[in-house]
């Protein structure tokens, strides 16, 4: 393993930069070349370096611009110490080796974050010296060692003790590799900048540029025998990120399309009121909004279809109370596969943890940056590429058009809102039967993935006689995530005892549906947004 003999040390980010420093020159003996501002912080704190203007004998130059690209850097960088060319052209020209690179570069994202910066001012944030000697080094990590933030210091003063100044070759291969993912995520940032000042009304641009960064290996992907991880954005500043886990098992592949789904969910329905959101496959199965008491919300929910709310995904928009946790332990011994709300009572945390598998997590006030969140498109893979389009986040209802004879009053309009906020979020085809109640709406059957709307309703009739709501069909309210190609839907609802329905409209043959709507006397509304679910 190599010592460190010389090191140019160049930040913009100071944090830890003097302890660092002083460790090297004073266990280690090494030489420091510094630059600008952080020579003049070494030089306050007494401690010695040479600046690069006198080791290059060339003057900083441009305000700045020009300070570190020159062949006695780049080139002492550079070299391949056990290349016997590499070597006599270092001796030829007079370049000393750097074996240490430490640099961080500017901050162009948090610059361009503030929303007064202009054109100039980010173009002076775009770093090049900084990536210039970080990717030299980089490349040439066998020789050099780069280390491009803060939060490897003490790791790399762990290893130099353990090695008598020495860093391993692992080391260096690591810091290497995560450099090169620090300029990917650099340049991404710098063309999405340009891209949208110059083209800011472009929903879809010519190129999409990325960076992930891995979160967690799952045990495995939807299936047994398929590898998988989770990754975040690294633009992102919220998202499943936030998430924290309180409790349980290992989160898997198919964990988090449902957590992803659900907190979605609880984003399209805020927190006006307690909201209980109950999913299998990404689809809700059961679903209630209660003015007055989570635990009514969850009873209600929990009655739609009790038979798939087994290893489902619950989620809450308000913190959970003890009487709900004692709801699903104790009182209907429910298996729970994961449970997520923004907070737990202390009493809740307790009784949900007698339950070792179940994943409890805790999101905060995620809840509060829906805005935020939608910033960015939602990507799907497919072979050799992505599809891209924006998450389907705009207002549920584009027009409110009672296209039949019959009304609605402002209760029925609700819920036949809620009905249709729920077809949303569940795979489509999609129908969602609900009532009403004193103190809120529940869903009494919810039909999801068929390939024909007719049997969707027909399913969704089904699940809620087979759970005992034949009765609250009588006067129900449906919703479907599109138009009715055919009045056999519709006719097929009314059968079973719907007195309003709402959907987007825009069949060829809405007029005759609507026809069919005032002879069977129910309330039809178009509502002019179609909420596909794939």
């Amino acid at each position: 393993m190599k010592t460190i003999k010389r090191a140019i040390i160049s930040v913009y980010d100071k944090t830890e930069i003097l302890d660092f420093t002083r460790t090297l020159v004073n266990e280690y003996g090494v030489e420091i070349l510094s630059t600008g501002g952080t020579g003049r912080l070494l030089e306050e704190n007494g401690i010695d370096f040479i600046k690069i203007s006198n080791y290059t004998e060339s003057p900083e130059m441009f305000d700045g611009r020009v300070k570190t690209l020159h062949p006695k850097i780049e080139g002492g960088i550079l070299y391949r110490r056990a290349n016997s060319k590499d070597v006599e052209d270092a001796e030829k020209y007079n370049i000393p080796q750097i074996d240490m690179v430490v640099c961080n570069l500017y901050q162009f994202k948090e610059a361009i974050s503030k929303p007064d910066i202009t054109l100039s001012e980010a173009l002076e944030m775009i770093d090049i010296g900084g990536p210039t000697m970080i990717r030299a080094a980089a490349k040439n990590y066998p020789d050099v060692i780069v280390i491009p933030d803060s939060k490897y210091y003490e790791d790399i003063i762990k290893e130099l003790r353990a090695n008598d100044g020495a860093i391993s070759d692992k080391t260096r291969a690591d810091l290497a590799q995560q450099v090169f993912a620090i300029m990917a995520d650099y340049n991404a940032a710098i063309v999405n900048y340009l891209k949208n000042y110059y083209y800011p009304d472009e929903k879809m641009g010519s190129q999409l540029v990325k960076v992930y960064e891995k979160l967690q290996d799952c045990r495995y992907g939807e299936n047994w025998d398929q590898a998988a991880a989770y990754y975040r954005d690294v633009n992102a500043k919220h998202g499943l990120q936030d998430v924290k886990k309180l409790g349980g098992k290992e989160i898997s592949f198919n964990n988090y399309l449902d957590i992803d789904s659900c907190i979605q969910i609880l984003l399209d329905f805020g927190t006006e009121n307690y909201v209980t959101a109950i999913l299998k496959h990404t689809s809700p199965n059961g679903m209630a909004i209660d003015r007055k008491s989570q635990l009514k919300s969850v009873e209600m929910a929990f009655s739609c279809d009790p038979l798939s709310a087994f290893g489902g995904i619950w989620g809450f928009n308000q913190k959970l109370t003890k009487e709900v946790a004692d709801f699903i332990v104790n009182k209907q011994k429910i298996f729970v596969e994961v449970i997520l709300a923004p907070s737990f009572q202390t009493e809740a945390l307790e009784i949900l943890r007698t339950k070792s598998n179940m994943v409890i997590l805790e999101f905060g006030n995620l809840l509060d940056y829906r805005e935020e969140i939608y910033k960015f498109p939602e990507i799907r893979g497919i072979l050799g590429g992505v599809l891209v389009q924006e998450y389907d986040h705009k207002p549920i209802i584009k027009e409110w058009n009672i296209v039949s004879n019959k009304n609605v009053n402002e209760i029925e309009k609700n819920a036949l809102i809620f009905a249709y906020r729920v077809s949303k979020w569940t795979k489509s085809n999609s129908a969602c039967f609900v009532q009403i109640y004193d103190t809120g709406m529940y869903t009494i059957g919810i039909g999801a993935g068929q390939q024909s709307r007719v049997h969707v309703i027909k399913l969704a009739i089904q699940k809620a006689k087979e759970f005992g709501h034949e009765n609250a069909l009588i006067d129900s309210l449906m919703g479907t995530d599109s138009f009715f190609p055919f009045p056999d839907g519709l006719e097929v609802a009314v059968q079973a005892g719907a007195k309003a329905i709402i959907n987007p409209g825009g069949s060829i043959r809405d007029e005759a549906v609507i026809k069919r709507a005032n002879e069977l006397d129910c309330a039809l509304v178009f509502c002019g947004k179609r909420v596909f679910r794939h």
